[in-house]
């Protein structure tokens, strides 16, 4: 018995020392998922994939963390060549992450600051060393390591096209860059066109693709990572996915001081989109790029480059198209000076309407401009703006303009200054007339926006002037009409430069609910700018127009109509215009909302606006949506605009064909 014991025994003993148990777990799906995509990038600590290497290798991961270098030389001769690269990127990833976040720090310092200028003791500050910076420098190997397994290892990327790890170097690769890009501005403070710099140990060339000299004339002050960034009211972010990383490169302002700034009503975009990418120098072997100390990283215009050739085959570029817009929208307060404007006591003089540019001119591609409505700004248009800006087909073939202007002061003045700001800003891009851009632009206008928008496609021949002057004697109205001022805002023919119009949720006949009465009291509360009212009594003195007849055109008190009184059905301006034909031959458009849809269509508005006032006849499309009157902010709105513009582009293609 005790032989058979002992016999046991030494059964149990051998197998326990030749052979491990294997236990089978099952597992929640979505916890192998997470646990497969978590990596230096995503979790801060090594994917599973850089353990195994390591761990294969007799390596321990965790002490590889803390000190990358050595791991990385013994496993180069232990590993597959992409298992090696792979993993070396991701260990000096973790090393870039762990180090202080000094140069990115400054870089992106004055990126969200609401001032114009940086204070004097950043000015005063001590630039970051950025050649010696470690976390620029664990940023580089990151990127050495990462373009090497995409571009240097024994398999294409298209041979790899659908394996994880690919995408997830790709993502070190791209974070990598991100961090170079900064210290790299760092550098080149204050040095418009710096070339070459010393950057993380590497003396890197900077090269610029997609931009005209023009458009790069001042140094940026701040550079922001656009996939870091989140927008509140922002529907969605778009993005594409692809090689480098997409920054927000941001421009001073203005000077308030500068009279080119007051004098000029166009706005080149202070918060530029850009895509950087780095390339390592050598004869194109792997040991070269991994010991080269020279660099080039190209910045392109991502609204010019899509792709680039790199090691010899074409890649997709990344790019963020949303990131530049928000942060333009976050800072501009727009809405806050729209309401100062309108309600505001004592203002000195009108602002004159402005022109935003949303990207870099191009002179190729065509113009759509938008108009806001009133007590609004070009933030009324935030996600219908971000979702043309993020469709790649109009993309390619539009580029957005805003107009800014005081909705406080009457229709006819604004839409005479608008038409001024306009036709200036055309003719300041486009001086010899000869671009794609200057001719057969696309005017979308919402609710007030839309009246004037009607009327800049519109010829007023003599109506406008005649019915203003039936209200005075015919002495008063004979001199009234040879004042220049007068047939400034009264007689005025289309503006050549459009071929289409949308009009969104646009009171042309009035908006009935300017005359209730809590409204009413509204439209009392508004204020004019002392200019405004100024040139309004000296005109009626020059003409010696007396108070009786200037009440019977709208006036009160001696003050001139505003934007809103104009919006009365019963106004002048609306018994004035709302006949007015729009340019003959010209497409145009409507969308309009309908917020009871109990109601018959005819009976119906969008609480604001009546259907019977929105609707033109002779329109290509109608279109109505259900919906109040901010209509323009509905994803129906937003896809019948996207389709409407479609229409455009086929129809332009049609003509320019010979």
């Amino acid at each position: 018995m005790r032989g058979l014991v002992g016999l046991l025994a030494g059964l149990v003993l051998l197998g326990g020392s030749g052979c491990a148990v294997v236990k089978v777990k099952e597992r929640a799906f979505g916890d192998v998922a997470v646990e497969r995509n978590v990596d230096a990038l995503s979790g801060g600590r090594l994917s599973t994939s850089a353990a195994t290497a390591l761990g294969s290798a007799g390596l321990d991961p965790e002490q590889c963390a803390r000190e990358p270098d050595p791991c990385i030389a013994q496993l180069r001769p232990l590993a597959p060549v992409e298992d090696w690269l792979a993993t070396a990127a991701e260990l000096q990833l973790l090393r870039m992450n762990a180090a202080p976040a000094t140069v990115t720090k400054a870089a992106e310092s004055a990126g969200m600051a609401k001032r114009a200028e940086p204070s004097k003791s950043e000015l005063s500050a001590a630039a970051p060393d950025v050649d010696s910076d470690l976390r620029t420098r664990a940023a580089i190997e990151t990127a050495r390591y990462a373009y090497a397994y995409l571009f240097l290892s024994p398999r294409t990327p298209e041979q790899r096209v659908f394996e994880a790890r690919q995408e997830r170097v790709l993502r070190f690769y791209n974070r990598a860059i991100d961090v170079v890009a900064q210290a790299a501005f760092e550098a080149s403070r204050g040095q418009i066109g710096a070339t070459p710099l010393q950057v993380g140990g590497l003396e890197l060339s900077i090269a610029l693709h997609g931009y005209e000299a023009t458009e790069l004339t001042q140094q940026p002050e701040a550079l922001l990572a656009s996939d870091t960034l989140g927008f509140d009211n922002l529907r969605a972010v778009y993005r594409r996915d692809g090689f480098g990383t997409a920054l927000v490169a941001v421009f001073p302002r203005r000077s308030r001081s500068d009279p080119e700034a007051a004098d000029t009503p166009y706005r080149d975009t202070r918060y530029l989109p850009v895509t950087a990418t780095l390339r390592f120098d050598g004869d194109g072997g792997l040991d070269a790029v991994l010991a080269s100390r020279t660099a080039r990283m190209d910045v392109y215009n991502p609204y010019r480059i899509d792709s680039e050739t790199i090691a010899g085959r074409k890649v997709p570029l990344a790019a963020n198209y949303s990131a530049a817009y928000g942060i333009w929208l976050a800072r501009s307060e727009l809405a806050r000076l729209s309401l100062s404007s309108l309600l505001r006591p004592k203002q000195a003089r009108a602002f004159k309407p402005r022109i935003y540019l949303n990207q870099p001119y191009d002179p190729d591609k065509r113009v759509i401009v938008l108009v806001h409505g009133l007590a609004s700004s070009p933030e009324a248009w935030v996600n219908l703006a971000n979702e043309l800006l993020g469709d790649e087909t109009l993309r390619k073939h539009y580029q957005l303009w805003q107009v800014f202007y005081p909705t406080n002061l009457s229709i006819l003045s604004n839409r005479a200054a608008i038409d001024a700001a306009l036709t200036q800003t055309f003719a300041h891009y486009d001086p010899e007339g000869d671009d794609v851009a200057g001719r057969d632009a696309v005017l979308v206008g919402h609710s007030m926006g839309g009246v004037i928008s009607r009327l800049l496609v519109s010829d007023s021949g003599d109506r406008v002037l005649d019915a203003t002057l039936q209200a005075f004697d015919p002495a008063a109205a004979q001199r009234l009409r040879n004042e220049p001022v007068v047939r400034e805002l009264t007689v005025f023919k289309a503006m050549p430069q459009f071929e289409r119009a949308v009009f969104l949720a646009s009171p042309h006949r009035g908006a009935v609910v300017t005359d209730g009465w809590p409204l009413r009291m509204v439209r009392k509360l508004i204020r004019l700018p002392f200019d405004v009212l100024r040139e309004t009594a000296e005109l009626a003195q020059r003409n010696e127009v007396d108070q009786d007849e200037l009440q019977k055109i709208g006036f009160r008190k001696g003050r001139p109509p505003t934007g809103p009184d104009d919006l009365s059905p019963n106004s002048l301006f609306m018994r004035s215009t709302e006949n007015l034909p729009i340019e003959s031959g010209l497409p145009y458009h409507t969308i309009v909302g309908q917020r009871d849809l109990k109601l018959p269509l005819l009976q119906s508005s969008d609480g604001a606006v009546p259907y019977r006032s929105a609707h033109l006849d002779g329109a290509l499309s109608e279109k109505v949506i259900p919906s109040g009157h901010s209509v323009q902010e509905t994803p129906q709105a937003i896809l019948e605009l996207r389709r409407i513009l479609r229409v455009d582009m086929a129809e332009y293609a049609k003509r320019a064909k010979p």
